[in-house]
């Protein structure tokens, strides 16, 4: 039997006899539709940690953060420096704002992916914008677990997600002295599963309901913002899209450029793509010379080894080694990502791809230098609770769930989980690997 971590507590809501696991499902069925839910199998309850523990998680994830913003920054005075230090191409960053407001807001929303390693929260990668997957599943499902429980019975305290973008947004209006209004800015054509605009709606709903005037825009719509004068009705935007993503559904920017020119700041700005490359993960673990005892410790503590891969010596375990050829003769040791890249995509398992497979994407790697070599860590488990719905009522499961605590402001907004039933471990992702979804809380 795998042990489970305990990290993650002993917190065992039941499933509430007034539902039923039926009942259960049919809630998270309602609340979850047609936001690409895998509906089939369920959780049954929700991921319940003591309070410490989540506190060390959002603690964390802000602190690093907030390390991997000013690493950025520090990398050169202007966005072209930054893309240049990070080896990228300037094609894929067309969108930058005002050079202030850039750097203000960068790091303004993010969700992190993190595992519970031996010692407790290993922090794997950095996803940092508003175009970060998840969000509107971890709030809805979150609601849904309040429902589940029923006014009074709730045995959990989570932040709401779209409430903590909210008070961004009024903080941010406030701060360019401007009405409240936002405009969210995405397309249904990024959202596998997804059929129709109510994965934004209910965030629109949610800001409509609070005071703000607010409209979502398919891009082809975004042009219809302005007003007569050539103003921007929308002073704020959430920008729910990546260029690359857009550009591959043959989408035109320019809607986008023309509504940034006529004043709307979208959230995050284009200098959060630069801080979720990977490489800058590598710049922190290797450690840059204005880092604090502070900061390294923090790194120490909750980053794997980490290092831009290119020909060069590197200490791993307190010896020097090629770094090329460390990462052929220890492949079990090691993970490969790209620098830029999401779901999973351009990222090898040491663990469990072939030797030649493995020597060849390393020589690759050496050879292109656009991507990063992190230490393995294998995810600590749990227990977990799922259900199909049926007379059969629920199983229990052993997860080795993979963590996304979202930041906004600096402040926890919420977490979502995702897992295998299997209790596989590896590549864990919605999109293109099946994984199911949960919301991880603090337990009262």
């Amino acid at each position: 039997m795998t042990e489970h971590h305990p990290w993650f507590g002993s917190y065992a809501p039941d499933v509430p006899a007034r539902l039923g696991p039926a009942g259960v499902r049919e809630v998270l069925r309602e609340e979850m539709r047609d936001l690409g839910f895998h509906e089939e199998l369920v959780s049954a309850r929700p991921l319940l940690v003591p309070p410490r523990a989540a506190a060390e998680l959002y603690g964390a994830a802000a602190r690093l953060l907030d390390l991997l913003r000013r690493a950025l920054l520090a990398s050169g005075p202007t966005a072209r420096h930054r893309m240049a230090a990070l080896g990228v191409d300037e094609s894929l960053h067309p969108l930058f704002t005002d050079d202030r407001l850039e750097e203000r807001y960068c790091g303004c929303m993010a969700r992190p992916d993190a595992v519970i390693g031996a010692d407790g929260p290993r922090f794997l990668e950095f996803n940092v914008g508003g175009a970060v997957g998840g969000a509107v599943h971890t709030h809805m499902m979150t609601r849904a677990w309040r429902r589940v429980y029923g006014p009074g019975g709730v045995p959990f305290d989570g932040p709401s997600l779209f409430g903590a973008r909210r008070r961004l947004f009024a903080a941010v209006c406030e701060e360019l002295g401007v009405p409240p209004a936002v405009a969210l800015l995405g397309t249904v054509r990024d959202l596998p599963g997804v059929g129709s605009a109510r994965y934004f709606d209910v965030e629109v709903g949610h800001l409509r309901r609070h005071g703000f005037r607010a409209e979502f825009f398919e891009p082809e719509e975004l042009d219809g913002g302005h007003d007569p004068g050539g103003g921007f009705r929308f002073p704020v935007g959430l920008r729910h899209f990546t260029v690359t993503e857009w550009r591959g559904h043959g989408i035109d920017l320019a809607p986008v450029r023309r509504a940034l020119d006529a004043g709307c700041l979208f959230l995050a700005p284009q200098t959060a793509f630069l801080i979720s490359n990977k490489k800058v993960l590598g710049w922190i673990s290797e450690g840059l010379p204005w880092m604090t005892g502070a900061d390294r410790e923090l790194v120490r503590r909750y980053l794997p080894w980490t290092r831009v891969v290119r020909e060069r010596r590197v200490v791993w375990r307190g010896r020097g080694h090629d770094l090329g050829e460390l990462l052929v003769r220890r492949r079990a040791c090691f993970v490969l990502k790209k620098a830029v890249g999401m779901c999973g995509d351009g990222v090898l398992l040491g663990p469990s791809t072939g030797p030649a497979v493995w020597e060849r994407a390393v020589g690759r790697a050496l050879r292109e230098e656009d991507s990063i070599a992190q230490e393995y860590v294998e995810a600590g488990r749990c227990a977990a609770v799922v259900t199909d719905g049926t007379g059969s009522g629920t199983r229990p499961a052993t997860i080795a769930p993979l963590l996304g605590p979202y930041v906004v402001a600096g402040k926890p907004a919420g977490c979502l989980v995702r897992y295998f039933a299997s209790g596989e471990s590896g590549i864990v992702s919605m999109y293109g690997h099946g994984a199911l979804i949960n919301v991880l809380v603090a337990g009262r």
